[in-house]
């Protein structure tokens, strides 16, 4: 039988453990696990942010004015073009 201070190790380990992989998961939220194919009037684009790289596949997340998130493929050339010209008006905006 294991004692008591041995239990309550194992228990608080675990606990630790739970809690430090909680920490770093990454969920849909920050992953794109589908592309959305067809390109988006830039117009409709808010801002983008990249994927992290801990996620299985590269992406790109556009955020439209109804701030609905779409999950673009980076190697699409309209995609770079999207990007491109979403710098361009924010460097634009900022002068």
């Amino acid at each position: 039988m294991i004692s008591r201070p041995v239990l309550i190790l194992l228990l608080v380990f675990g606990c630790l453990q739970y809690y430090a992989m909680a920490n770093t998961a990454k969920g849909p939220e920050d992953c794109c696990f589908k592309f959305f194919m067809k390109p988006i009037p830039v117009r409709a684009i808010q801002k983008y942010e990249n994927t992290s790289n801990d996620c299985p596949k590269s992406g790109v997340i556009f955020t439209t004015q109804n701030s609905s998130r779409i999950c673009a493929d980076p190697g699409f050339k309209w995609v770079q073009r999207a990007i491109d010209l979403v710098d361009q008006r924010m460097y634009d905006n900022s002068n």
